[in-house]
């Protein structure tokens, strides 16, 4: 579709045919790309309205050349008239010359007439807005040669450039139609930019890039194009409504808006220019936390600050991530192909959210850590969205061969895990202020290390409190935590996993370790979901405390803030937590975890998995879609586990049993708690109704009491289950007809105590091993080291499952006894210490001691019966 003819401007002007080369290239390198469908209606409605005018920052033949062919394929008005371009040879020659020639009758025309250039110009402009025509109006256009043929040149050729936006806002200003303005980026390569001092070529250059420098950007990166259409500016209103302001004041707003559009889609998609390590290496030694510290070091050990400078350099190339374009292109050449290999499928849910987030403040993303190809999968992930790959805080021993050179140029940035060393603490503390203070995307785990029991461990809070202080110390509005769940239908390094969880020594990485892990490329191990939670603003959560924060004016302020910093801590783990997605993996191992035996007939094993999708959609947690499809019957589901040998099939005449060897329990418990969280607040009310009647705020009290108990194993928002879930729990249980209700009081009815029963076990393990942690703790006179005391309670276990009072063996491990003595620390039943020179921590009676009996007691009856 065409604009008015009479309008056109006969050398700019897009054409509805190409000659043979154009038409040629454009099927052969513009082939795949297209708009989609909402831009593309969006865009539709706009041309219905009036005229459209699309804004661009660089003046550029292919890229106008690429919308000509993207406007043709989708049916959209073409445009009639682009400023600092001629078009014309791009049309068949006969066309061509024909423009030409009428060209130049108009120019010689306007030049006896005594007008400019640029008069006409803008008489063009205004003639194919009023009659309804869409345009592109680039905002520079001067060329390399303009800057060198002098200021003046240049001021001349961008106050023509804004003129034309200013008969645009005049026509809007004056005219009775409607007119609206559309910003367009357009991206060819992935990616940040390095620094150039010298003949930038690329975005961000004083000067449009050149022709070549334009087409050879293409024709290395064309596979990687991105084109993002801003929401439309109804310059008829806005001038409507500013008329007060007059027109030059909405000229400067609208160029504004448009500049600020065109800022936040190249910092998304580029972020903050890369400088050369050397100045990055001086601007953090050059903090005057550092100096000091340098200078402290100096006295300290009688050495010339010159010397423990030199010591500073080395710590900060040992920390120091060497992030380049080039090795993340060459990354993710050889990443793609490995990921499509090793999973079915890499879904995501909520990166367009977080994408928003980050074009107007810098984000720092939280992941959970299940795998070592975690950081792999986002930085991946995020290259392929055109958005900047992330700073990773990753731990000293993934520097090891030649990963530790690639890794390092991939954005990582090391740490060890001592920070006993003040000078290093203070080089990594102002190398994480250089970031949060530049903008960088940034990632670190949370939870320190993997988990090896499929849990959301407690958060390690150094690397988070590392970011607060940079945040502190800068001038920057704000600064988001993106929490993110990442789930794996199998994990590949799940042998190693259970191992360790058996007790086995955690392997070192190296070399050989992944040469010998080429094995996993025979098999496919499912899906990977990176599911992106809700961000939490860190300006906001802070608030008015920020100037007493940054001062750290007292002891109570510095107080304040550890404790600041340890609640966001568990925001963010909860918040990871409700971000986590249900795959059939862990829904079956649910189903299967919630018998005592270990084999299901298919019928029993679906209806079990469809019980658990019908009490995780009742939270309104998240399902992949896999998932959603294979409901009711879960035949893919099951076929996956058939294939992985998790569980095996048996004929029988009563139907296929589905069952799984006794050694896969821990294989099962580690994928069903990935979902635990969400299963855990009706598993405890469950227990308390087989338990006997009970009131709706007696139920409550008890949910809470577990809640709280449990909450650095679960990380469930207690808040939150309590006001919304608590109650739509009994209506649940009431509509299924597994309680009764008489008398005020709630408890199990006949029909559901099987049902109960199977929820229920979904958290006995965890009070299994807590009663043994706490008896064991009891029955010690002597407390002593930490590996001593949960040695004793694991016997314990051992001694009880020996009975049969153990139903759940395979919650038993070091990580889970851990966390039930970490837990009488908080309660101050116990306390901690490390002697000087000692390895490992002691326990000692604390003040609250006397409360473990009470403890021990409630965690034994609540295995009664449940």
């Amino acid at each position: 579709m065409q604009g008015p003819a009479a309008t056109r401007d006969e050398l700019s002007a897009m054409t509805p045919r190409f000659n043979f080369f154009f038409r040629w290239f454009a099927k052969r390198f513009f082939g795949e790309i297209s708009l989609d469908d909402a831009t593309v209606a969006r865009l539709r409605a706009l041309e219905q309205a009036g005229s459209v005018v699309y804004v661009m920052r660089y003046a550029s033949r292919l890229d106008y050349f690429l919308f000509n062919w993207l406007f043709l394929r989708h049916g959209l008005r073409l445009s009639s008239f682009a400023n600092g371009i001629h078009f014309d040879y791009y049309q068949p020659l006969y066309r061509a010359l024909g423009a030409r020639w009428r060209a130049w009758l108009e120019r010689r025309r306007l030049l006896r007439a005594g007008g400019r250039l640029s008069e006409g110009e803008r008489d063009r402009v205004r003639a194919q807005l009023d009659a309804g025509s869409s345009l592109f109006v680039f905002l520079r256009t001067e060329r390399l040669r303009s800057w060198l043929r002098g200021r003046r040149h240049v001021a001349r050729a961008e106050r023509s450039d804004l003129d034309l936006l200013a008969e645009t806002v005049g026509a809007a200003w004056d005219g009775a139609s409607q007119l609206a303005v559309v910003p367009i980026a357009l991206f060819w390569r992935k990616g940040p930019r390095n620094e150039r001092r010298f003949l930038n070529l690329a975005y961000g250059a004083p000067t449009r890039p050149s022709d070549f420098a334009k087409v050879t950007s293409f024709l290395v990166n064309y596979h990687n194009l991105a084109v993002k259409v801003g929401e439309p500016i109804d310059l008829t209103g806005f001038a409507r409504e500013r008329r007060a302001e007059g027109a030059a004041a909405v000229v400067r707003k609208v160029r504004r808006s448009l500049l600020v559009f065109l800022y936040r889609e190249e910092k998304v998609v580029e972020g903050p220019t890369l400088r050369p390590r050397h100045k990055v290496q001086e601007e953090v030694l050059g903090d005057p936390r550092m100096r000091a510290a340098m200078e402290a070091r100096a006295a300290e050990r009688g050495r010339s600050v010159e010397a423990t400078r030199a010591e500073a350099e080395k710590i900060f190339r040992e920390i120091a991530a060497s992030m380049n374009s080039t090795f993340l292109a060459v990354l993710n050449f050889v990443i793609t192909p490995l990921f499509r290999r090793l999973f079915v499928a890499i879904d995501t849910s909520g990166l367009e959210k977080v994408a928003e987030y980050a074009k107007r403040h810098p984000i720092v993303l939280v992941p959970s850590h299940r795998s070592y190809f975690d950081f792999l999968l986002l930085s991946w992930l995020f290259y392929a969205h055109h958005l900047v790959p992330p700073h990773i805080a990753a731990r000293e021993n993934m520097g090891f061969g030649p990963f530790g050179f690639i890794f390092r140029r991939a954005g990582a940035f090391f740490l060890r895990r001592s920070f006993d060393d003040p000078l290093y603490k203070e080089v990594f503390r102002a190398y994480v202020s250089y970031l949060v203070r530049e903008g960088f995307t940034q990632e670190f785990f949370i939870e320190g290390t993997r988990s090896r029991t499929g849990r959301t461990m407690a958060p390690k809070l150094g690397m988070l409190a590392w970011d607060v202080e940079g945040f502190l110390a800068s001038q920057r509005r704000d600064l988001f935590f993106v929490p993110i769940a990442i789930t794996y239908e199998r994990l590949i390094e799940e042998g190693a996993m259970i191992e360790e969880l058996a007790g086995a020594a955690k392997k070192e990485e190296s070399m050989l370790g992944l040469v010998r892990a080429r094995k996993v490329l025979r098999r496919r191990w499912g899906s990977a979901h990176l599911s992106f939670g809700e961000p939490i603003s860190l300006g906001d959560a802070i608030g008015e405390r920020r100037a007493r924060f940054a001062a750290e004016a007292s002891e109570q302020d510095e107080a304040d803030k550890r404790r600041f910093v340890e609640d966001l801590g568990n925001r963010l783990v909860e918040r990871i937590n409700a971000a986590t997605v249900a795959n059939a993996t862990a829904v079956a191992a649910c189903a299967f975890l919630g018998e005592t035996r270990r084999g299901l007939l298919r019928h029993e094993l679906t209806r079990r998995m469809q019980e658990i999708v019908d009490l995780l959609r009742l939270q309104d947690a998240r399902l992949t879609p896999a998932l959603l499809r294979d409901q009711p019957d879960f035949d893919d589901a099951i076929a996956f586990l058939l294939r992985s040998d998790l569980v095996h099939a048996t004929p029988d005449p009563r139907g296929e049993i589905l069952h799984y060897d006794d050694g896969k329990r821990r294989v099962l418990d580690l994928y069903r708690n990935g979902i635990l969280h969400f299963l855990a607040p009706p598993s405890f009310l469950a227990r308390r109704l087989l338990a006997g009647g009970a009131s709706q705020d007696q139920l409550r009290d008890d949910l809470r009491f577990w809640l709280d108990f449990f909450h650095h194993e679960l990380f469930t928002p207690r808040a939150l289950v309590l006001a919304a879930h608590f109650e739509a729990y009994l209506d649940y249980f009431e509509r299924l007809e597994v309680v009764e209700r008489q008398d005020g009081h709630w408890r199990a009815s006949e029909k559901g105590a099987a049902y109960l029963r199977r929820l229920a076990m979904q958290t006995r393990g965890l009070v299994e091993v807590y009663a043994a942690a706490f008896s064991s703790a009891l029955a010690e006179s002597e407390l002593g080291a930490g590996r001593r005391l949960t040695r004793r309670a694991a016997d314990a276990f051992s001694r009880a499952e020996l009975l049969g009072e153990v139903k759940a063996a395979e919650v038993s491990n070091q990580a889970t006894f851990q966390g039930a003595l970490d837990e009488l620390v908080r309660r101050r039943v116990l306390v901690r210490e490390r002697p000087a020179g000692a390895r490992e921590s002691v326990y000692k009676r604390g003040p609250a001691f006397d409360e473990l009996a009470g403890l021990a007691e409630r965690l034994a009856a609540a295995l009664v019966g449940g």
